[in-house]
């Protein structure tokens, strides 16, 4: 529960602040990061350097580079990282619930924090032309890649791997051309792939691609937010796409200045950075965006960025003068409170065709819930309910993409420490003891 104490603290933490220095400097286009619920772990390769007699940089050799990073005590710590891998391209990596899995040419790596190890993933027939794939993204149970490419190639195909069996497999040709600079995301059931202007999704289930309306213009980043897709492109232009009716559609100018390097969502937001002033956000369907400073972070920042739950964490190389020298810089923005402080307020919503069809995905139900069963509401940006599909209610709680989580099942009562206090009572449900409220029977 946030108490009015606490809700003071968190408002004075809002905005941004510097990370300390890291540990280490990888070079342009070779990091990568991701969340693990704890920390940012971030790998890359950094070029080692030397000076002639006339005092030029020339390359000497490349060192694979690891650290991570914890927000909770604000301090760095490097990682031991595997051998040198051949790989001269971009990175991609994921984070499976248990290790992170680093993909890019020439580089099929795996760490494991709780064991602070790592394993080179095997390799694979697909991949003897073509290793180097981009828009990776995890399903819960493959890491899907497509396309990618260099030097003049641009590569149309795709290849999943699955740790469990740890085997790859090749995809379906997709129906799009390649190409060295796509964007990808997973939507819970399909993997979403804009290559250029052109679109598909992969439907793991059947094994089969279908096109999809094209996007007005070449999009560099994109996040789902548990309905909608939300790309950014190199410009102040930024595209939504409702894959229910299969249609994009254009969302209001960035304010100037802003460009989307970097997007994620925050349970209400859309959060942009990029660009020579900052960032900004803007809740969907709304007309205007709200501009947010560029920070501690220099214009220049080659950016890799995690959304921690709370927080936008950006780390990346600031280029410098030294041919093949970066260096590093990274800060973390924490939105403020919507409506001057009115997110800490619970509030009791009305209950949609469509909450109830979001909650029967969740329960991985047949059916919807029992009519006049279900409670729905807000509260701190994040959505609760509590639906009945049979005897016993179960609680639900939104996670850091908007979508619905089974938390708890209950027997008629649900206490605290499942729901905001205050979300019980915006619901009217009646108090069973200090901590627990009973449902109606």
């Amino acid at each position: 529960m946030i108490t009015f104490k606490l809700a003071l603290a968190l408002i004075a933490a809002t905005g941004w602040h510097s990370l300390p220095p890291a540990p280490i400097t990888p070079d342009f286009d070779a990091r990568t990061s991701v969340w693990t619920g704890k920390q940012m772990i971030v790998f890359g390769r950094d070029q080692q350097t030397a000076l002639d007699t006339r005092g030029q940089a020339y390359a000497t050799g490349r060192l694979n580079v690891a650290a991570a990073y914890d927000p909770s005590t604000r301090t760095w710590r490097k990682l031991s990282p595997p051998a040198e891998t051949s790989g001269f391209m971009h990175l991609s990596s994921v984070w499976t619930g248990k290790e992170m899995l680093v993909w890019g040419q020439g580089t099929r790596l795996a760490y494991d924090p709780a064991a602070n190890t790592w394993r080179q993933l095997p390799s694979s027939p697909l991949l003897r032309v073509h290793d180097g794939f981009s828009a990776v993204v995890w399903t819960g149970k493959e890491m899907l890649g497509w396309g990618g490419g260099c030097c003049g190639d641009a590569f149309s195909d795709g290849v999943a791997f699955n740790p469990a069996h740890n085997s790859w497999r090749a995809l379906p040709r997709a129906p799009l051309s390649g190409d060295q600079h796509q964007v990808g995301l997973w939507t819970g059931k399909r993997y979403l792939v804009v290559a250029g202007r052109e679109t598909a999704a992969y439907d793991p289930a059947r094994n089969s691609w279908r096109r999809l309306a094209p996007v007005p213009l070449r999009p560099v980043a994109a996040v789902w937010n548990g309905s909608r897709a939300f790309v950014t492109t190199g410009s102040r232009r930024v595209f939504s796409y409702d894959p229910a009716k299969d249609r994009w559609q254009k969302l209001p100018l960035l304010p100037r200045g802003r460009a989307g390097a970097v997007v994620a969502w925050d349970g209400a937001h859309v959060l942009v950075w990029g660009g020579a002033r900052g960032g900004a956000s803007i809740v969907p369907g709304e007309k205007k965006w709200t501009s947010f400073a560029r920070g501690p972070l220099p214009s220049r920042l080659e950016p890799t960025a995690v959304w921690t739950g709370t927080s936008l964490l950006v780390w990346g190389g600031a280029p410098t003068k030294t041919w093949g020298h970066y260096d590093e810089a990274g800060g973390i923005y924490t939105p403020p409170a919507t409506g001057c402080g009115d997110a800490w307020m619970a509030e009791n919503l009305r209950v949609t065709r469509r909450v109830k069809e979001e909650l029967r995905r969740a329960q991985r139900a047949a059916r919807p819930p029992l009519a006049g069963r279900t409670y729905y509401g807000r509260y701190s940006g994040v959505r609760y309910a509590l639906a009945a599909f049979g005897r016993a209610p179960t609680v639900f709680r939104t996670d850091s993409h908007d979508r619905f989580r089974v938390r708890a099942e209950t027997n008629g009562k649900v206490c605290v420490d499942v729901v905001p206090v205050e979300l019980l009572r915006a619901w009217s449900l009646r108090p069973v003891g200090r901590a627990c409220y009973a449902l109606p029977s």
